[in-house]
């Protein structure tokens, strides 16, 4: 039996442009929320393709639950009161996420499982959200029901309304509202549009009714004065980044760091010089050029805030570097607070590494990917047969490849490791490995270094123990490794399972 409320004709004739308005902004506002949503978990689970199989999943799911629940309970309560306390209660559950993120995601990551943690994680920041917006558009959709002859074109503009509003929210997150706003600070904004759209049908407005948009109103602000936990964030068309400041123990100066997750650093620089910061695999790097007589040019994959080729420069005047890094706002940040300044030496190229790799038709002495950055987040079209492929075309004869991954020697973190072995042995006549720290403790994370060499007659071991003992010294054998060697498929452009490699890192 209906309320009295509920068959009052002047409670659900809702204006068709305002439920229409609604249906188009709550399509575009659920897409923005999984776009930001992976730029708030990246940091702790990586923006590897769990994490976004977890958050799609998830939010798809709790939408078609929203979707079933927001239908049955228009054909028992229907009246566009309703609709404002689902549209009030979605606005409160995002600015939640605000007060949240920060203080649930770093706990939630300590779990041993990387599916399940991620899966955990996406369901408790946005579950509800994602019920809440799922429920609006059947319900939506009921109230603009008056006549069985003409529910198909309703039913079908509806939806073609959601469905592009869901489009061009997509576009808008990704071409612009998360590299203007930021990715803390826009769930509040979206927050406080979905309260905007609950105060559309709140009218008239009872004394309840008025209550709630205060407080859901004040909630809203309060998340909008949140900073963000993670303080120095800094949100691109790429990435979510992290600029921190620290002082170097042993010299107590002060260093600007640069990093994508809480875990670790991939560039530094003094702030009192501006000179780079010396991250220790970068030793591997200038152990390559070593090999190299009279170096002259050299690749750079991945150019971050830019210090390795500034250091190389520095010691070889007399060469040229091009760096690539994929990322114009990160090149911008390197410049503004990285102290990276013009040189006719430095090329700077703002294009994707692999399709560098692909059109090139320079060729080097020496080549360096240090495009991963992240354990969690590795570019896996960096990885594969046929970019190694390139690698080598554009190296001289005599010419040397370096990467630095991060991994261990043996267990279950090396999964990776030695899938990019074989996958460089199958192109490069020689390789060789490198624990930057610590080689005696085979299961421990840490950063390995990979060296390569295209010329097959070259005593690629022998020129790198001649140019540095001690670096040598840390050599991983690969005959420790044998067995899996053998069984180890190569990763290809069709075959490139290194999210699965990672999830033990």
């Amino acid at each position: 039996m209906r309320s009295a409320e509920t068959t009052d004709r002047s409670s659900y004739d809702a204006s068709a442009l305002i439920v229409s308005a609604i249906v188009f902004l709550s399509g575009a506002i659920v897409m923005v929320l999984e776009l930001v949503g992976s730029r708030l978990l990246a940091p702790y689970f990586g923006n590897s393709l769990f994490v976004w199989t977890s958050l799609i999943g998830v939010m798809l799911g709790f939408m078609a639950l929203g979707g079933f629940l927001g239908g049955r309970l228009a054909d028992r309560h229907l009246s566009h009161a309703i609709l404002f306390w689902i549209l009030l209660a979605a606005s409160a559950s995002i600015a939640l996420v605000s007060f949240t993120e920060g203080a649930l995601l770093p706990r939630l990551a300590e779990g041993s499982s990387l599916r399940m943690t991620a899966v955990f994680s996406a369901a408790l920041l946005f579950a509800i959200p994602s019920a809440l917006l799922g429920s609006v558009s059947p319900y939506c959709t009921r109230l603009r029901l008056h006549a069985l002859a003409d529910s198909g074109a309703t039913v079908g503009s509806l939806y073609a309304l959601s469905t592009l509003g869901s489009i061009i929210g997509t576009f808008a997150a990704g071409f612009w509202l998360i590299a203007r706003v930021g990715s803390h600070d826009l769930v509040a904004w979206l927050a406080a549009a979905v309260l905007v759209l609950s105060l559309l049908v709140a009218w008239p407005m009872k004394w309840q009714r008025g209550v709630a948009a205060i407080v859901g109103a004040v909630l809203v602000f309060s998340a909008m004065q949140v900073s963000s936990t993670l303080d120095g964030s800094l949100d691109t068309q790429y990435d979510r980044y992290f600029i921190g400041h620290e002082t170097e123990a042993s010299t107590m100066r002060p260093v600007v760091t640069l990093a994508r997750d809480v875990y670790s650093i991939e560039s530094a620089t003094y702030s009192d010089t501006g000179e780079p910061f010396l991250l220790d695999y970068y030793d591997y790097y200038d152990l390559a050029l070593a090999t190299v007589p009279d170096v002259r040019s050299t690749l750079l994959i991945g150019g971050g805030a830019f210090s390795y080729p500034r250091h190389q420069l520095a010691n070889y005047p007399d060469s040229v570097t091009d760096a690539v890094e994929i990322d114009p706002d990160l090149v911008d940040v390197a410049r503004t607070t990285f102290a990276l300044d013009d040189d006719e030496r430095l090329r700077v190229i703002v294009e994707d590494g692999r399709t560098f790799l692909n059109d090139s038709r320079s060729t080097y002495d020496v080549i360096l990917i240090d495009a991963f950055k992240s354990a969690s987040s590795i570019p896996y079209q960096l990885t594969t047969l046929e970019s190694m492929r390139q690698c080598y075309r554009l190296l001289d004869d005599d010419g040397i490849l370096a990467m630095n991954i991060i991994g261990s020697p043996q267990g279950p973190g090396s999964r990776f490791l030695w899938a990019e072995y074989v996958t460089l042995k199958s192109v490069f006549p020689h390789v060789e490995v490198f624990a930057v720290y610590d080689p005696a403790q085979p299961t421990e994370i840490q950063n390995i270094s990979i060296l390569a060499a295209k010329n097959g007659s070259a005593d690629l071991l022998g020129r790198l123990q001649d140019a540095s003992p001690d670096l040598t010294s840390r050599r991983i054998d690969p005959a420790t490794m044998a067995e899996t060697i053998a069984t180890t498929p190569l990763i290809t452009d069709d075959f490139a399972p290194v999210d699965q490699y990672l999830m033990d890192l």
